[in-house]
C-alpha cells in the first residue's frame, strides 16, 4: 500500500514538473504580449502558490510515506513482502528488477525533486526578469502616454486651428462659388447672345449665298445672251456729216445711253465677224426715241462711213434698261445739300430704274439685287452726327459687293447720263470753298478742253439745217431710213 502511494507521489511530482514547465512556457509567451502579461503573471503566481501548496502536501505525505513504508512492529515479512511486491508491482514496474526498491525509487524521486527545484529557481529568476521588463515596459508606457497626451493636445489645438481655417476657407469657397455662379450666368447670357448672333449671321450668310447663286444664274444668262449671233445689227447709220458727226436710228426708247461705242460695217456685209469694220462711233447725244447723235472715233478715208451702214455692239442691247442704286450724299449742283430726289428723277428720265437709294434718315429704301447694274457713290458722310448715313453707306457698299454690282463715282454717273447743271450757286458764307473761285485756265485748242490739241481732230459746228429745230428733229426730215 505504501509503494502504491509512493508511486502516486512520483507521478504527482512528474505532473507538477510538467505543469510547471507549461506555466513557464506560458509565462514566457505572455512576456511577449504586453496586453496579456499582467493576467498571465497572476495566473503564474496562482499556479506557483498551488504548486507550493502541493509540494508542502507532498512533503507531508512523504513523511507519512516513510512511516507508512516502515515495517510495523506487528507486520510480518510476508505482509511486508506482499506490501512490497504490491508496491513494486504497482509503483516500480518500470524499474529494473535490480532497482526495484524504495531507496531507488525515493532516490529517483529526490533527484527529480531537486531538478524540479532547480527549474523552479530558474523559473523564479525568469519571472523576476519578466517582472523587471514589465516594470520597464510600464515606465516606457507612462512616458509614451504622456507623450501621446502632449501630442493629442497639440493635435487638438491644430485641429481647432484647422477647423477655423476650414471655416474661413469654406466662407471663401462659398463666396467664390457665388462669383462663379454669377460668371456662369453672365457667360450663359453671353453665350446665348452669341448663339443668337451666330444664327442671325448664318441666316445672313444663307441669304447672301442665295443672292450669290442668283447672281451666278443671272451671269450665266448674260453670258448666254452675249453669245447671240453677231450677224444681227443693233441699228443703222441714218445720216453722216462731213465734220465727223453721224446720226443713228437708236434713241431713248431703245434705252440708249451716251458714250456707247458701236462698230460700223458696210450695209452689204452679211457676216460682220468675217468682214473688216469700216470704223467706230461713240454716242454723244440722245435726240429722240429713235434718234441719237454720235461722233466718229475711227474711220478709213478709203472706205468712209455712209448712210445705211450697220452698227454693232457686243455690250449693248436694244430695250434693256439699266438699274441703279444711289448712296452717300448726292450733290449735283455743289450747294452742299443732298440732291437725291433729282438724281432719282434723272435716272428715270434717261430710261433707267432706281432699285435702292439712301434716305436722308440713313435708312436704305429698296434693295440691291443681282440685277442692279451700277451703285453710284456720292460723297461719304464724314460728320459725327451722320452715323446713320455712314452705316447705310457701308451696308449698300457691302450689298453691292455681294451681288456683283459695279461701283461708279457720281462724276462718272453724271457723264454717262449727260447731266450738267444749268446754274451754279456759289455760297459766300462759311460754306464757301476755294475751288469755287478758281482762276482762268490756260488757252488751248478749242476742240480739246484739257489742252491737248492732238487728242481729237478739229470739230466744226456744222449741223444739218433740219437739226436746228427745237430739241429733236422730226424723223421724216432726215434722209429716208427705216428705224431699226
Amino acid at each position: 500500500m505504501a509503494a502504491r502511494q509512493d508511486q502516486g507521489l512520483m507521478f504527482t511530482l512528474i505532473a507538477f514538473v510538467i505543469l510547471f514547465i507549461l506555466c513557464f512556457v506560458v509565462a514566457y509567451i505572455g512576456w511577449k504580449s504586453y496586453g496579456d502579461s499582467q493576467q498571465q503573471v497572476a495566473e503564474l503566481q496562482n499556479q506557483l502558490r498551488e504548486a507550493q501548496s502541493a509540494t508542502a502536501r507532498m512533503q507531508a505525505d512523504n513523511e507519512s510515506y516513510r512511516q507508512w513504508m516502515g515495517v510495523g512492529q506487528f507486520d510480518n515479512a510476508e505482509d511486508v513482502k506482499k506490501t512490497f511486491d504490491a508496491d513494486m508491482q504497482k509503483y516500480g514496474s518500470n524499474f529494473d528488477e535490480s532497482q526495484r526498491s524504495y531507496r531507488e525509487i525515493l532516490d529517483y524521486l529526490v533527484k527529480e525533486n531537486e531538478a524540479i527545484s532547480a527549474r523552479e529557481v530558474a523559473a523564479k529568476d525568469q519571472l523576476k526578469e519578466v517582472k523587471d521588463r514589465l516594470l520597464a515596459v510600464e515606465s516606457e508606457k507612462e512616458k509614451q502616454v504622456i507623450q501621446f497626451q502632449d501630442q493629442m493636445k497639440a493635435s487638438e489645438e491644430e485641429a481647432a486651428a484647422q477647423r477655423n481655417q476650414y471655416a474661413r476657407d469654406r466662407a471663401d469657397l462659398e463666396k467664390t462659388r457665388q462669383q462663379l455662379l454669377e460668371q456662369v450666368d453672365s457667360m450663359r447670357a453671353s453665350h446665348e447672345a452669341e448663339l443668337a448672333q451666330r444664327d442671325a449671321t448664318i441666316r445672313d450668310l444663307n441669304d447672301k449665298l442665295a443672292k450669290s447663286e442668283r447672281a451666278k444664274t443671272n451671269l450665266l444668262a448674260e453670258v448666254s445672251k452675249s453669245a447671240e449671233s453677231f450677224e444681227v445689227p443693233d441699228g443703222r447709220v441714218s445720216w453722216v456729216n462731213q465734220d465727223g458727226t453721224v446720226w443713228i436710228n437708236l434713241g431713248s426708247a431703245d434705252s440708249l445711253r451716251r458714250q456707247i461705242t458701236f462698230s460700223v460695217f458696210d450695209a452689204d456685209a452679211r457676216d460682220p465677224a468675217k468682214t473688216d469694220q469700216k470704223g467706230s462711233i461713240e454716242v454723244t447725244r440722245i435726240l429722240g426715241e429713235h434718234l441719237a447723235e454720235a461722233r466718229v472715233t475711227s474711220d478709213d478715208p478709203r472706205n468712209p462711213i455712209l448712210s445705211g451702214d450697220n452698227i454693232y455692239s457686243q455690250v449693248w442691247h436694244r430695250g434693256k434698261k439699266l438699274r441703279f442704286a444711289l448712296t452717300g450724299i448726292i450733290d449735283l449742283d455743289g450747294d452742299g445739300r443732298s440732291d437725291m430726289q433729282l438724281a432719282r428723277e434723272l435716272v428715270e428720265l434717261n430710261g433707267g430704274v432706281v432699285d435702292a437709294y439712301l434716305g436722308d434718315d440713313g435708312k436704305v429704301v429698296g434693295e440691291i439685287s443681282v440685277n442692279t447694274r451700277y451703285l453710284v457713290l456720292g460723297a461719304f458722310p464724314e460728320e459725327s452726327f451722320q452715323a446713320a448715313l455712314q452705316q447705310g453707306y457701308q451696308a449698300m457698299s457691302d450689298d453691292a459687293k455681294l451681288n456683283g454690282v459695279e461701283v461708279i463715282t457720281l462724276d462718272k454717273f453724271l457723264n454717262q447720263v449727260g447731266y450738267s447743271p444749268t446754274e451754279r450757286i456759289v455760297p459766300l458764307d462759311e460754306n464757301a470753298r476755294a475751288a469755287d473761285f478758281a482762276g482762268p485756265e490756260p488757252a488751248s485748242h478749242p476742240s480739246d478742253p484739257r489742252g491737248n490739241p492732238e487728242l481729237f481732230r478739229p470739230r466744226l459746228p456744222v449741223v444739218h439745217p433740219e437739226l436746228l429745230r427745237p430739241r429733236t428733229p422730226p424723223q421724216q426730215d432726215l434722209p429716208a431710213t427705216t428705224p431699226y
